[in-house]
């Protein structure tokens, strides 16, 4: 959860500066995007940081315990 909400911030920066910048230098984005679209281009984008990485993060953590706790032949991957 802590992966997924610290991508979300850094999402969340990384999507404001730009749309908020095209709102003031670009003619079509400050006639067709008003404060409300603002707001959902930017949260979308953190939503979807915040759940691709705590997504990848809880699949790599069961990978990782799913092969600690798996009987020794299974364990054993070499083709002899």
């Amino acid at each position: 959860a802590m992966a997924g909400a610290k991508a979300a911030a850094v999402a969340t920066v990384a999507a404001a500066v730009p749309t908020l910048a095209s709102v003031r230098m670009l003619p079509w984005a400050k006639a067709h995007l008003n404060p409300t679209g603002q707001a959902l281009i930017i949260s979308t984008v953190a939503g979807m940081a915040y759940f691709i990485v705590a997504d990848k993060t809880i699949l790599s953590m069961a990978r990782k315990h799913s092969y600690e706790t798996a009987p020794e032949h299974l364990k054993n991957t070499s083709f002899h």
